[in-house]
């Protein structure tokens, strides 16, 4: 897994400030989500940023993937008594890099800043057959298992836009079949129908192409060597 490093001050930054001579400061700054950071599938669109403050703000994208589409600023009448609660929209650009990336969004209030950590997948939210993602994970491949004389199987994602689902350029198309081959945004679930391997010497591999706007990632399909029969 690549490792990042990010530079800028993730915590909160508070400042309590009492006087005698005048009504007491409150200062805070204090991202509540994304906490620690935030994590998004390579075709995923949109999320949100919410943070508190007693201020007001100023939001900028640190990179050129995400953009802060509503709730970039705002200007409020200072008053030590009042904590506000502000959501700002932001929008990711697909990742077709099939890499993980992370970017920021910065935000400023009173003297402090402070930013919104973003990791976004370089594949689609697939789990059946499972990525094996633990944490943040650099890129991932995606393999079912189907045994020889199994005849039904299943694929399973949750994806962001219409989906299609076809055999990928040069695979084999003759020993596993699909019930579905489009549908909307949301969860999923396409049957495979897969008949027995016959070659007690060689397994065999299918591979299929699932599509969620620009952004394409490739299953296989894998089947093993049938079991000879045996005579006592």
């Amino acid at each position: 897994m690549k490792k990042v490093y990010f530079l800028s001050a993730i915590a909160a930054s508070i400042l309590l400030i009492s006087s005698c001579h005048k009504d007491p400061e409150n200062h805070l700054l204090n991202v509540v989500y994304p906490s620690p950071y935030g994590i998004v599938y390579a075709d995923q669109e949109l999320d949100s940023i919410i943070f508190e403050t007693f201020n007001s703000y100023n939001t900028e994208s640190q990179v050129d993937w995400i953009e802060v589409v509503a709730g970039a600023s705002h200007d409020v009448d200072y008053d030590y008594r009042n904590l506000y609660a502000f959501k700002s929209l932001v929008s990711f650009e697909p990742n077709t890099t099939g890499k993980t990336r992370v970017g920021a969004v910065r935000i400023d209030s009173y003297d402090y800043s402070t930013a919104a950590v973003f990791y976004q997948y370089g594949f689609l939210n697939i789990s059946r057959p499972e990525p094996g993602v633990t944490a943040v994970q650099d890129s991932a491949s995606f393999d079912l298992y189907v045994p020889f004389i199994a005849s039904e199987d299943s694929i399973c994602f949750n994806v962001s836009n219409p989906w299609t689902l076809s055999y990928a350029e040069g695979a084999d198309q003759t020993w596993a079949s699909f019930d579905l081959a489009q549908g909307a945004a949301g969860k999923g679930k396409v049957t495979l129908t897969v008949t027995p391997n016959p070659d007690t010497a060689n397994g065999r591999v299918t591979v299929l192409a699932l599509k969620s706007g620009s952004v394409t990632n490739l299953i296989n399909i894998r089947q093993g060597a049938a079991v000879k029969d045996t005579e006592e």
